[in-house]
């Protein structure tokens, strides 16, 4: 099956001759990292002025959110629409699901044998009382009912998917939205060409926020630098040290034999979105990469009906470093406790994750939520998550990256599988990508 050609799925424009004249200094990912390092440096040397930069990373992590709802509903409408086929929506669907099930799984999996090998609570002190109430507000954290997270997946109005910001909902939407196009066949044309076209507009002013990018990094490495301190660094560095090392591994080694089996490479797709992957960790906020997926991975091949499914789908069921840091967050708190863990108990919290894993915040610290449900369920102090707040900052950068590059992965891994990935485009953006280099 083939998606019919549109503006936004054709390949990149820009020439090698093009791609050269361009200076260095003028590459947006040049401009992130310098702004990055500046921002360091400032945070270091000034840090009384530094930790009131923090704006200048929340405006920018706005400005990209403002984006993303209007964003995901265009795509996957139109992508929808383009499919022509209930079926072929169905079946996407299906492999999507399958595929992030499978990767939750063996992230868990993951996790769960490096904790109990490498043991980082053992003879960290306990949470003062002082610091338990930092986390007070998340004592009341549960597990809600499958009923419960059905129902919360349904937008009580149609604008208010848009208002809350909700990417499920709004998934939800567009995809009621989609069906209904199909069903009004050819009297939908006029509609639907209207639609791509707004969502070209949608894409002009991603590209006018993301060149913000640079400043916006620049605001969170001062704020963090200034606010927490380079000694941070060291704080609990067994347990950072392990949750960096193991993403590390699961990226390079797992999504890397993903890709392989693919038919990729995966530093082909690390190139493809250098500048993505770099605000994100400027941010620690995964959602500032939706955008820019959903326009650079069509052009590169993967089908935007399938791209339009499965990227933002992904933010709630496909969040493979918040799955990697669960257990290893959780078991860390038995272990400083010194609560031993039965296989009946850790079957359960298994069980627990794959639930709890599902639907945490793209943004930073919005996994803490999620893993706070995961303490309470288990029946393990709250207050030990007070340990982890110092150092959730530095946790956050990777599992946002680890969840960026997972999903993209996901994306490609589907279309392949579903026959809408277009080799051609893809050996043309990555070879572009390399010669510009």
């Amino acid at each position: 099956m083939q998606v019919a050609a549109t503006p936004l799925s054709e390949p990149i424009p820009s020439t090698r001759s093009e791609r050269r004249r361009k200076p260095l200094w003028r590459e947006q990912y040049v401009l992130v990292v310098a702004g990055a390092a500046l921002g360091v440096l400032f945070g270091a040397l000034f840090p009384a002025v530094a930790v009131e930069f923090k704006p200048l990373a929340d405006s920018f992590i706005s400005l990209i959110k403002m984006t993303i709802a209007p964003l995901i509903f265009l795509v996957v409408v139109t992508g929808i629409a383009q499919v022509g086929d209930m079926k072929a929506v169905g079946r996407i669907g299906l492999k999507a699901f399958v595929y992030f099930e499978a990767v939750t799984t063996l992230c868990l999996l993951i996790s769960f044998v490096v904790v109990r090998w490498v043991q980082p609570g053992a003879g960290v002190a306990h949470a003062t009382a002082q610091q338990a109430e930092t986390v007070a507000r998340y004592q009341q954290a549960h597990v809600g009912s499958l009923s419960a997270y059905i129902q919360h997946m349904i937008p009580e109005s149609f604008v208010g998917a848009f208002a809350t910001g909700d990417v499920l909902q709004v998934l939800v939407l567009a995809l009621l939205c989609g069906i209904g196009l199909l069903l009004l066949g050819d009297k939908a044309a006029p509609l639907r060409s209207g639609m791509e076209r707004v969502t070209e507009l949608v894409f002009s002013v991603v590209h006018v926020v993301v060149a913000l990018a640079p400043i916006g990094a620049f605001g969170a490495m001062a704020f963090t630098v200034a606010k927490f301190g380079a000694a941070t660094l060291y704080a609990l560095a067994l347990l950072v040290g392990t949750a960096w090392a193991m993403m590390a591994f699961f990226i390079f080694v797992v999504l890397g034999t993903i890709c392989r089996m693919a038919g990729i490479r995966l530093m082909d797709l690390l190139r493809l979105l250098r500048t993505e992957l770099l605000v994100v960790l400027g941010t620690s906020s995964s959602e500032t990469a939706i955008p820019g997926m959903m326009e650079k991975l069509p052009k590169a091949g993967v089908g935007r009906a399938v791209a339009g499914l499965v990227i933002p789908s992904g933010y709630s069921f496909n969040l493979d470093g918040v799955a990697l840091t669960l257990p290893l967050s959780t078991i860390f708190v038995a272990q400083v406790y010194g609560i031993e863990l039965s296989a009946g108990q850790q079957l359960s919290l298994f069980v627990v994750m794959l639930f709890t894993s599902k639907g945490a915040a793209g943004v930073t610290g919005g996994a803490f939520a999620a893993l706070a449900a995961t303490v309470v369920a288990a029946g393990l102090p709250a207050e030990g998550l007070a340990l982890l707040l110092g150092i959730d900052r530095f946790m956050s950068l990777a599992r946002a990256i680890t969840n960026t590059i997972g999903n993209a992965v996901a994306a490609i891994v589907v279309a392949k599988w579903d026959g809408e990935f277009r080799r051609e485009d893809w050996a043309q953006s990555t070879a572009q990508i390399q010669a510009a280099s």
